[in-house]
């Protein structure tokens, strides 16, 4: 067994004190898994973080005589009173059925959503808006409330009118979240006013205009209606949340990718020690060692056992690295692995097999060093293409070939909490075993001739 660890150690020692090597087998694939995966999802977090976006408002409106204007209602609503200023609509009717707020901290309102500023002028909003201080400048016309608002007898037909929302096109997701907002408020300004001609036209009929009159003197038919414009019993709701299929931790690409290309390395890794043997035994350092008190198959052992032992450690230094780097990306320490500690280190432990297995095989095959670097290349590159480590997927039905495909898949059930990875390492640990035995026998014949 001394002997056995001591070639184990010897193999070791090489690999890992070789500056270029530890390049390629660490830096590299760590690099790339990184690039790829913030190429292919929102590392940082699973939510789109969309707060104090930068807005122009500008208020034309010179209301219609009857009440306050339109335009002042939706100024109250995004841009936050300053501490001096004071209350325009306190006579303004209010719903009685708004009771308070239920406010629990947790709420998003529009003054989070949205960073607005009053402006007096239409052409400085837009210039603004070209000149990239604004991503978007909400214009209310001047006959905004004249068209919109329903007034008996003066007024019975509410007309077509819009809230101009000029964007700018480099920010098209802001500038959408704007354009809905803007929509919102015509959309409920012009509710409400519907609200009213449909009530009124109804009570018309059956109690005629005199007598609708003479009621107005006693009835508040301004509390009643307010409830038809109130944000708070009609409001627009800022709702944050996940699409569903995606973690929350937005991490799953780099599991994905980072183990895609560690297993896509280490098979690199695996070809390279194990394919040192060619080397070793054209240079009688093999036959050397056989001369020497030391059973055959204790030689073979001790050289796959480290490659085994190589790939393994290179692995876990990965997946450190990887949980680093999702760590920072993230601005807090994500376990991007997930929790089930005895299930990752048998994860890992399987799929160095799987890869020593690979590796000890197509070293067993060949009869030169330059074969082996040919005929590994194409193995590692199609097993790799098959497990979706260059980004693209192939069907599942081919998938399921590769090694790799096992591997992360595997990974990425830990990370998301499951633990159901028995077939994984069943598969993993089965073709590595396999492969290793016959690379072992195949490799004992050949220096047996």
């Amino acid at each position: 067994m001394r002997k056995l660890w001591t070639l184990v150690w010897k193999d070791l020692y090489i690999t890992y004190t070789d500056r270029n090597l530890i390049l390629i087998m660490i830096a590299t694939p760590l690099v790339l898994a990184t690039i790829i995966s913030l190429a292919f999802s929102n590392l940082g977090g699973g939510d789109v973080p969309v707060s104090d976006i930068p807005v122009a408002v500008v208020n034309l409106d010179e209301g219609s005589g009857f009440g306050p204007p339109y335009g002042d209602i939706i100024v109250s609503a995004l841009v936050p009173p300053d501490d001096d200023d004071t209350a325009t609509d306190a006579d303004a009717p209010t719903c009685d059925l708004i009771v308070g707020s239920d406010d629990d901290g947790n709420d998003v309102t529009l003054f989070d959503l949205t960073d607005a500023e009053l402006l007096d002028s239409a052409d400085a909003a837009r210039a603004g808006v070209d000149a990239g201080d604004y991503v978007a400048a909400i214009i209310i016309s001047a006959d905004f409330s004249r068209r919109v608002e329903y007034i008996p007898v003066t007024h019975p037909e509410i007309e077509a009118t819009a809230i101009e929302v000029y964007a700018n096109s480099g920010n098209p997701l802001s500038a959408s979240i704007i354009r809905s907002i803007a929509e919102g408020f015509a959309n409920q300004i012009a509710t409400g006013n519907i609200t009213v001609a449909a009530t009124l036209e109804q009570l018309e009929e059956r109690v005629g205009l005199v007598q609708l009159g003479l009621n107005s003197a006693t009835f508040d038919f301004g509390s009643a209606f307010a409830c038809a414009f109130a944000p708070g019993f009609n409001p627009i709701d800022i709702d944050q949340q996940t699409i569903e299929g995606q973690s929350s931790s937005s991490i799953n690409a780099l599991v994905f990718f980072g183990s895609a290309q560690a297993m896509f390395f280490m098979l690199f890794t695996a070809q390279g020690t194990a394919g040192s043997m060619i080397e070793e035994q054209r240079q009688w350092t093999l036959q050397r060692l056989h001369v020497s008190p030391t059973p055959r198959i204790v030689i073979l052992v001790g050289k796959l056992l480290a490659t085994l032992v190589i790939v393994v450690v290179q692995f876990a230094v990965l997946a450190i690295a990887l949980m680093l780097v999702g760590s920072l990306l993230s601005g807090e320490f994500v376990a991007i692995w997930g929790t089930n500690i005895p299930g990752i280190v048998a994860v890992v432990l399987v799929a160095g097999l799987s890869v020593s297995g690979v590796g000890a095989i197509i070293a067993s095959a060949i009869q030169t060093p330059e074969q082996a670097q040919v005929v590994g290349s194409v193995v590692n590159l199609a097993i790799a293409g098959l497990g979706g480590s260059f980004g693209f997927q192939v069907p599942e039905s081919l998938q399921r070939f590769s090694l790799i495909f096992w591997g992360t898949d595997a990974f990425e059930k830990l990370s998301q909490g499951g633990g159901d990875i028995g077939l994984n390492l069943l598969i993993l640990a089965v073709q590595g075993g396999v492969m290793f035995v016959i690379g072992l026998y195949i490799f004992k014949r050949r220096l047996a001739e």
